[in-house]
């Protein structure tokens, strides 16, 4: 979890509290304290919240629920001159870029450092260790626009930062510190992303290290922002909650013209967002029976509003809230969480565990005692995992509308890929090593889905075979159904051919089990067999 160190004296100055009152109200924004100093308070923030990345954001946040400025905040984008012109060449290398310009700061020393700290966290955040997304801050008076944002080759020299002498592009990943600890993220580029001005004024080579000649500092009056990314929306969200800190610490945002090719955008958009509430559900997520004016207050002390025809108003830089129950829980944020009197339920029967629950436990508790290592992973994945690193087709895949990520744009119908995944994020441990998961997958026929709960186990190490993963398989049919086990040979996409079978028991089809195809194996990463089996639990309820 980010920890945010906050000066308590500034603090109160951009809030209007005490010293008591604030470190009294900040728990219920839902931040932990974890140590208090005389002049500071260290803060644990949840990443889901990236615009409690800066003291600007929490403050923000705090006189909401005080009810000191309540509603979205009203910020305002100056109509820019800035261009920067995009060349096609980062197409299939980091491709987006988003900027805005912000006028009249007022920098001292711990401004810069919350800038840099929310920079960071950012990066760590949303951006996925820079992967996806990276930030650039410059100062605005040094540049001459246009700016390019182009590929340049690894011969290409610059003046980094940290640095007094030019270093090609080469050099930098390999010879500093940010060159050798995201330089994977470009690996297999033809051209290496560089953005720079008229004057060949290097900003930033993306995502690694801004330029020296940009530098930030206490004498900085206005800055230059720059998001690249390889998804445009959630360099979008970056960028919004960037300019919702500077408009805060007093800067004038103005926009930038972003020239590509075939289109043009104006960045930063930070017009609000709109989303339909249910007074019901929030009702019933919450307790609380208010009145429709009353869950108004709650939201405007979350710093929300509704509009009148009941849409909740959300300001652009909550890229959080992505569904009507993240309203209910502002709505129970803006009542006052210490306000909620605890209640006991009305029914004086004794609570028991729910028969599916027990029966899935119990097989999760088998696996364990086989020697497995039991995983948890999302319903939600890519179609690169479930299908692009199997040879299977897709025609029946159950897609998400609207997906907020690439990485969960489709619900999964089998659990194989997702401990394939978590297999190859463990190359480095020592072999052999044995995973499984029950969990959920969702079965497409015609226009209906079926939600059914799956078992899907994987043993990897040099000699990982069909009647190893059989002989974990005989054990757990034999103490839950009571034998009945056999197997008749089949093909399935994720096993390979000749070394599959159909898992038969008591003459009901329950799944497959096999050998993991030597093409999905090196397409994960990894370097030994792997074998297992995937059943479905309907036949075990």
């Amino acid at each position: 979890m980010p920890v945010l160190k906050i000066y308590i004296e500034r603090f109160a100055r951009m809030t209007g509290l005490s010293r008591e009152n604030l470190l009294d109200r900040l728990p219920y924004l839902g931040l932990d304290i974890e140590s208090v100093e005389a002049d500071s308070v260290r803060i644990e923030y949840n990443p889901n919240r990236p615009d409690f990345s800066s003291d600007y954001g929490i403050a923000r946040s705090l006189r909401g629920l005080v009810g000191i400025e309540t509603g979205v905040p009203a910020y305002s984008v100056g109509s820019g001159k800035i261009h920067v012109n995009v060349d096609e060449n980062l197409a299939n290398v980091r491709p987006y870029i988003v900027c805005a310009a912000a006028r009249g700061l007022k920098m001292d020393d711990e401004t810069v450092r919350q800038l840099i700290s929310m920079q960071e966290d950012l990066h760590n955040g949303i951006g996925r260790k820079r992967k996806k997304v990276s930030i650039g801050l410059h100062n605005l008076d040094v540049l001459k626009p246009p700016i390019t944002y182009r590929g340049l080759p690894r011969s290409f020299e610059f003046t980094p930062l940290g640095s007094t002498t030019k270093m090609s592009i080469a050099d930098i990943l390999k010879g500093t510190e940010t060159g050798m600890l995201y330089g994977k993220i470009l690996e297999g580029a033809s051209g290496y992303p560089v953005l720079y001005d008229s004057n060949d004024t290097v900003l930033s080579f993306p995502p690694i290290i801004n330029g020296i000649d940009t530098k930030v500092d206490t004498e900085t009056k206005n800055l230059f922002i720059d998001v690249t990314s390889t998804d445009e929306r959630v360099g979008d969200d970056a960028l919004a909650i960037v300019c919702a800190a500077l408009a805060d610490a007093g800067g004038a945002i103005e926009s930038v013209s972003i020239d590509y090719k075939r289109r043009t955008r104006v960045t930063p958009d930070l017009t609000p967002t709109k989303m339909k509430f249910s007074r019901g559900l929030a009702s019933t997520m919450t307790g609380l029976d208010l009145s429709p004016s009353q869950m108004r207050d709650c939201l405007r002390r979350s710093r929300l509003d509704l509009d009148q025809h009941e849409d909740a108003v959300i300001p652009k830089y909550r890229v959080d809230i992505l569904h009507p129950v993240d309203l209910a829980e502002e709505v129970a944020i803006g009542y006052g969480l210490d306000r909620i009197e605890p209640s006991y339920p009305s029914s004086k029967d004794a609570g028991s565990f729910d028969r599916v629950v027990v029966v899935l436990d119990g097989v999760s508790e088998s696996m364990s005692r086989a020697g497995f290592i039991e995983t948890m992973n999302y319903d939600l994945v890519d179609e690169a995992s479930l299908y692009g690193r199997f040879s299977r087709t897709s025609e029946k895949k159950v897609e998400v509308e609207n997906p907020r990520t690439i990485e969960h744009s489709l619900l999964r119908d089998s659990i194989l890929p997702s401990l394939m995944s978590v297999l190859s994020r463990n190359v480095k441990a020592a072999y052999p090593q044995k995973v499984f998961e029950v969990g959920r997958v969702f079965l497409r026929e015609g226009s209906e889905i079926a939600e059914e709960s799956h078992l899907g186990a994987l043993v990897a190490h040099s000699s990982a075979s069909f009647s190893e993963a059989k002989t974990y398989l005989e054990p757990l049919i034999e103490e839950k159904l009571g034998g009945g086990l056999s197997t008749r040979v089949a093909d399935h996409w994720a096993f390979a051919q000749g070394r599959c079978a159909e898992v038969i028991v008591n003459g009901r089809s329950l799944g497959f089990i096999g050998e993991v195809t030597p093409a999905a194996v090196a397409s994960f990463g990894l370097e030994v067999p792997v074998a297992g089996f995937e059943v479905d639990l309907a036949g075990f309820l």
